[in-house]
């Protein structure tokens, strides 16, 4: 089949990895003149890096990400540890965590190599479809066609209203008051500071919780690199929904209150990026009439990053597309019915999991058991084995069951189960 992929984010290089690699003609189209520069640490769940394993990319992922071997939560004021999470046996696939540029060139790299076409500078206008083509549109003189468009072009995407032009309700992303402000900096900076010592001593994700602020932290011992997303609950000047124009000393002032650990971050880091906080609302669909044309990833579903769930969704999303394409002989001919399907299995996850998200980002900007100042450091782990815990979809977030579902789900066996 020719697919047309609109993106080269790590939704689109995703998906030109995955559909080259299985014989597919791929072109991607993105806007920039070069690959994203927006950075900061990402998660490739048990789920998404089973289906990246089966790509060829374990040897290049364990290169470059760390496993991750708990989630601590910690006031944002001491930096003790208020709530320690150990779980074990969660999956017999890694939890990565890693660096979202580095996955951006790792993808670049891989998807040219399996054949995909990807082109910088070119702006789509429109996408049309037919029974049997879909069409893009690159300004008045430019017309593409293929079997199938995908539209992997972020949460601002201007194809979802073309797909979506039929729907009544809003299908624009709905923003939070919540602002991220993203810095990484070299673990060389920090060694030798007595205060740094909380950040780099493990590889654990470490949310350090606050009222109206939050901030996430993770230490990549393999890249001797160490990223900082600092969430400010306030309003902003900025339009758009990422850009590099952090101000620095804002974000210094905000957390001034801060542990020692936080504050030497803040005082070796030079600049900063900003992104909102946003999610869309749950689409009433993410295909066209007649399947030709989908949304994926971030056009479809954005949601908060505080599941660190985000791409991993995007993968299995991709991952199941891949497999009910394979299992048709004429697929380009059936595509209204694979794309169907595939939004029927894909879409109670992704939103119960957004759902989940957002539930997490309300309780790192408030909840007062994570940042009140008990005293000592929590040291004992509250070690769980979650190899005989059944997965449970609507089970209480805060609860084994649910967390089993959310990391050791198998997208593609799901779809296989239903025959």
């Amino acid at each position: 089949m020719k697919i047309i992929i609109v993106g080269a984010g790590l939704g689109g290089l995703s998906a030109a990895v995955c559909f080259s690699t299985h014989g597919h003609v791929v072109h991607v189209l993105e806007s920039r003149r070069t690959l994203s520069p927006q950075g900061s640490g990402i998660n490739i769940r048990p789920g998404a890096a089973r289906i990246m394993h089966s790509w060829g990319l374990r040897e290049d992922l364990e290169a470059i990400s760390e496993e991750t071997p708990s989630v601590l939560l910690r006031s944002m004021y001491s930096g003790n540890v208020t709530m320690r999470s150990v779980l074990v046996d969660a999956s017999e696939h890694p939890d990565w965590g890693t660096d979202r540029q580095q996955v951006i060139a790792l993808l670049y790299k891989r998807a040219c190599e399996a054949g995909a076409k990807i082109t910088f500078g070119a702006t789509v206008t429109d996408v049309q479809e037919s029974p049997a083509k879909a069409y893009v549109s690159l300004g008045s003189s430019v017309r593409l066609e293929a079997d199938l468009v995908i539209a992997a072009d972020g949460i601002r995407s201007k194809i979802r209203h073309i797909i979506l032009s039929d729907v009544q309700a809003s299908t624009d992303p709905i923003l939070s008051e919540t602002t991220f402000y993203g810095i990484k900096l070299n673990v060389e900076d920090l060694f030798d500071r007595d205060e740094s010592g909380r950040l780099i001593d493990q590889v654990n994700i470490n949310c350090w919780a606050g009222e109206d602020g939050f901030v996430v932290t993770r230490y990549n011992s393999k890249l001797q690199s160490i990223g900082g997303l600092f969430g400010i609950k306030s309003q902003t000047d900025q339009k758009g929904m990422w850009d590099e124009n952090g101000d620095i000393e804002y974000v210094r002032n905000f957390f001034a209150g801060s542990c020692s650990e936080l504050k030497a971050m803040l005082r070796l880091a030079k600049t900063c990026d900003r992104w909102k906080l946003a999610e869309m609302p749950n689409l009433p669909r993410w295909t066209s009439r007649q399947g030709r044309l989908i949304l994926l990833g971030d056009s479809a579903h954005a949601m908060h990053p505080n599941a660190a769930q985000g791409f991993s969704q995007i993968v299995e999303d991709i991952g199941v597309l891949d497999y009910l394409i394979s299992t048709e002989d004429d697929a380009s001919m059936r595509m209204s019915a694979i794309t169907d399907t595939w939004q029927a299995v894909r879409k109670p996850r992704v939103e119960r999991i957004k759902e989940y998200a957002k539930w997490n980002t309300n309780l790192f900007l408030g909840e007062p058991l994570l940042f009140e100042n008990k005293g000592q450091d929590r040291q004992t782990n509250d070690l769980k084995s979650l190899k005989q815990i059944q997965p449970v979809m609507n089970a209480k977030f805060n609860t084994s069951k649910f967390v089993k579902w959310t990391l050791d789900y198998d997208a593609v066996g799901e779809v296989r189960k239903r025959g």
